[in-house]
């Protein structure tokens, strides 16, 4: 069967499947029931960080004059819900545009309808929020996810498996994982509200597999969300991590009236705006004050498959004060046959250029005392700008002046390292 076939077959189960549970449902609960999310441990709230909103209003006639008069717009308009000849209830235009990885959500009944459509990579979570005037409340069975000839509705399946692991003690431990198999969402949470005047608003949180790349399509029955993986769809790709965040200030100036977090992102800011203007898709892992555990920021990185992982540091050395200047921290590394020792090279000499500080040159480390650096698969490093228990270089970095230089620096070497590492 041609892969087009396959993929209009796909859809189609899935709109017949959706239809057969969502007529059930109607059948037992047309009034509707508000569906609360449980609490997430895994998603932090201070983590969340947004790269694409997508707001569209669905057009559906008015509503009639007389507030009391039972009228099911959408019933008038819609096909059977149970879908017969699914084919007609199916844009096969927005068909031909997906992949062979997609999402399909089945448009709740009612008007006025906008969707926002919000990534959290940081957390592999896809947050969509649909708000207007429903009629119903969708529950987890109006989510249907393909992928090639597979298809999945609703609450996602899992096996467990346990790995035994052995301890140095002697003792062993049992590491529990979950397969989901092909099913590339792992868990659907949802929130719905509704004010006095009837608006509602649906939260639907989809914690994926991966970090992707989603594009929205829609027509009068659904939401389509195309998946597929940032290199898909970018040449370049970065990550950039502002060291700390949140309640971990980093290292802190001794009139503790200095953090670092601060410092990192200010310069990880004025680096954001010499980025925008290059064709490189960049994540960030942080662009507030946030708190961010040390994993999740290697693991974005590897995730996305990045070109070059830059982590922005400061200093600092609790015997001496007179210890400063910058340095690049690296491991002796391969990947994608660049070395990081030779990008740390390229970082260092351009910063150098940009800031009067004392330019240390590059160190490299030999144990694992850098989480993000030795379990990098990607070129990775650390720019250590400058030491906060120096007055000379904590007076300089801590200046708008200093972070620009610094970003100026930093800029110019990543640059420099995409034309003579990745010609």
């Amino acid at each position: 069967m041609e892969k087009a076939l396959l993929k209009k077959a796909a859809v189609q189960s899935v709109a017949l499947m959706l239809g057969v549970i969502m007529l059930s449902y109607a059948i037992k609960q047309y009034n509707g029931v508000a569906i609360s999310a449980s609490n997430n441990e895994d998603i932090l709230p201070d983590t969340q960080i947004v790269i694409q909103n997508i707001n569209q209003e669905v057009s559906t006639p008015n509503k009639p004059d007389d507030v009391d008069a039972k009228v099911d717009i959408e019933t008038i308009e819609r096909p059977s819900l149970i879908f017969i000849g699914a084919e007609t209830d199916i844009n096969n235009d927005i068909l031909e545009l997906l992949g062979g990885k997609y999402i399909v959500i089945r448009k709740p009944r009612g008007g006025a309808l906008q969707i926002q459509l919000e990534d959290l990579f940081i957390t592999k979570n896809l947050k969509l929020t649909i708000s207007g005037f429903m009629e119903e409340v969708p529950d987890k069975n109006y989510i249907g996810r393909v992928y090639e000839e597979d298809v999945f509705i609703g609450e996602p399946i899992y096996i467990e498996k346990g790995t035994v692991v052995g301890e140095e003690d002697g003792l062993f431990t049992t590491i529990l994982t979950r397969d989901y198999g092909n099913d590339f969402v792992h868990d659907i949470q949802i929130t719905s509200l509704t004010d006095d005047l009837g608006h509602n608003t649906l939260e639907l949180m989809l914690l994926l597999d991966n970090v992707y790349v989603h594009s929205l399509y829609e027509d009068e029955y659904y939401y389509y969300i195309d998946i597929k993986s940032p290199r898909e769809v970018y040449d370049k790709i970065l990550v950039i991590d502002a060291g700390h965040g949140g309640k971990d200030p980093g290292a802190v100036s001794r009139d503790e009236l200095t953090y670092e977090k601060n410092i990192n992102l200010g310069i990880l800011l004025e680096l954001k705006e010499l980025l925008d203007k290059e064709n490189i898709k960049v994540y960030y892992t942080r662009i507030m004050d946030d708190k961010i555990f040390l994993r999740p920021r290697v693991t974005l990185a590897n995730d996305v498959d990045c070109d070059f992982f830059i982590s922005i540091h400061g200093n600092s050395n609790s015997i001496s004060t007179k210890i400063n200047g910058t340095e690049i921290l690296y491991y002796d590394h391969e990947h994608k046959s660049i070395r990081s020792k030779d990008m740390a090279k390229i970082f260092s000499e351009e910063i150098s250029k940009n800031v009067p500080l004392k330019n240390n040159g590059i160190v490299q480390m030999r144990n694992d005392d850098v989480l993000i650096l030795n379990h990098s698969t990607v070129p990775a490093i650390i720019i250590e700008g400058g030491y906060m228990s120096n007055n000379n270089d904590l007076e300089y970095i801590k200046s708008r002046a200093g972070q620009a230089a610094m970003a100026e620096g930093i800029y110019k070497g990543i640059l420099r390292a995409y034309e003579e590492l990745m010609p």
